[in-house]
């Protein structure tokens, strides 16, 4: 690739991975409320809607951003030497990712245990059985299991990138068949974009089919680690992501805006098929592709949406941007922290979920804004960024002026 090009910038991408990040804080604050799948607050005010609303979210949230993993490594490939992707890969993901477990994450996993009755203080509970516990099983990556997820899948793109040669038959047969499905998906016929769709429904319900007959496949690979199925359960995800930017015409023919996709979305999210343990055999096997379907549908369309409204950028979506990392990585235990506080109080529960929702994304944005965009160990150990000459130059959200020229490190 010819280092002097204009490097081309996929806003639309970018800025579906930023709102979706955003969008992980309703998520989560769902989950005070949730009677299916409860947060470890001492809250008993719930909701059936709550469910829906999380379970909905769960089907499109993840799935997008492995996408948008598989479609940046790529990038960041034809850009960078593999000595200098893996280092990226290990500022941007494996520092955050520490930082993250061993401080904020270690934080909510304490609240957790006081909550359900532990009388130790915090430092007595470090090094107890119950916090080894969190550790040996895996407890404590929380939310962070989606980045536990991409390490090794950026692990094994940057190894097959340094082996293959250049010119490699199998990096040829993976560009063309690219290139070929992306001739499908890109056609003028309108069912044949429908019949990707099935397609690609059903190599997801053939990896979860796979992993599932692998005996062991529920147990952690490594203590602390994951088990094979959740390591390998978004992988077509991250696939199809790598073979969209291999092919522009792929890329294009997954984002082209299609009338009816917003209609079959909207079913998807309202019906949210999914499979559960007293199923029959066969009501099992349809619940599980008509699952993996919804998901294909709302990821997709969620790419065509932002191709169509958001592939722009300004100060607003590049600050949005920059936060994203932030809002992924700390909301979490500020919902579990603001949860809590709200135990006490008998306010309406659909209010309460919205002050839950806006106090720990706003924390976020006054924490990423003040700290994580002007100290610059905060932004190496937070967002794995070393930019911050760069990005106090920058106008920020809440309006603050850039930083004068010989304006003091802080």
């Amino acid at each position: 690739m010819d280092a002097t090009a204009p490097r081309k910038h996929y806003h639309d991408i970018d800025g579906a991975r930023s709102v979706l990040m955003f969008l992980s804080v309703a998520l989560h604050a769902g989950t005070v409320y949730a009677p299916a799948r409860p947060h470890i607050t001492a809250n008993i005010d719930r909701a059936e809607f709550f469910d829906w609303l999380i379970f909905g979210l769960h089907l499109l949230v993840t799935p997008t951003f492995f996408f948008v993993g598989g479609f940046f490594t790529v990038l960041l490939l034809s850009r960078r030497s593999v000595g200098d992707f893996f280092w990226n890969r290990f500022l941007r993901t494996a520092v955050p990712l520490i930082t993250i477990a061993v401080t904020f994450n270690m934080l909510e996993h304490y609240l957790r245990y006081a909550d359900a009755g532990g009388g130790l203080s915090f430092f007595g509970w470090i090094g107890s059985v119950e916090f080894n516990h969190v550790w040996s099983s895996g407890l404590w990556q929380l939310h962070l299991w989606f980045l536990v997820s991409l390490i090794p899948m950026f692990a094994l793109s940057g190894i097959i990138h340094a082996v293959l040669p250049a010119q490699s038959r199998i990096r040829d047969l993976a560009k063309k068949a690219s290139i070929k499905l992306g001739a499908w998906a890109d056609s003028e016929k309108g069912g044949r974009f429908a019949i990707l769709v099935l397609l690609l429904a059903f190599v997801n319900f053939a990896n979860y089919t796979a992993a599932a007959k692998i005996p062991g496949s529920y147990e952690l690979l490594l203590p602390g680690f994951q088990s094979w199925y959740k390591l390998t359960s978004e992988f077509p995800f991250y696939i199809v992501g790598v073979m969209a930017a291999l092919s522009p015409r792929l890329l294009s023919g997954l984002t082209r805006w299609r009338g009816w996709m917003p209609y079959a979305a909207a079913a998807a999210f309202i019906i949210q098929p999914y499979a559960f343990p007293d199923n029959g055999m066969w009501e099992g096997i349809g619940r599980l592709f008509a699952n993996q379907l919804a998901i294909w549908v709302l990821v997709l369309f969620i790419l065509q949406f932002f191709h169509r409204y958001a592939n722009f950028q300004s100060q607003r979506t590049a600050w949005l941007a920059d936060c994203a990392l932030s809002m992924y990585l700390f909301h979490h235990c500020l919902v579990y922290i603001f949860g809590r506080a709200f135990v006490s109080l008998d306010w309406p529960i659909a209010i309460e979920f919205l002050a839950i929702t806006a106090l720990a994304a706003g924390t976020v944005v006054v924490l990423h804004e003040y700290v994580i965009r002007r100290a610059p160990l905060a932004r190496l150990l937070f967002n794995g960024k070393t930019d911050i000459g760069a990005i106090r130059k920058q106008r920020g959200a809440l309006g603050s002026r850039p930083a004068p020229e010989n304006a003091p490190a802080t």
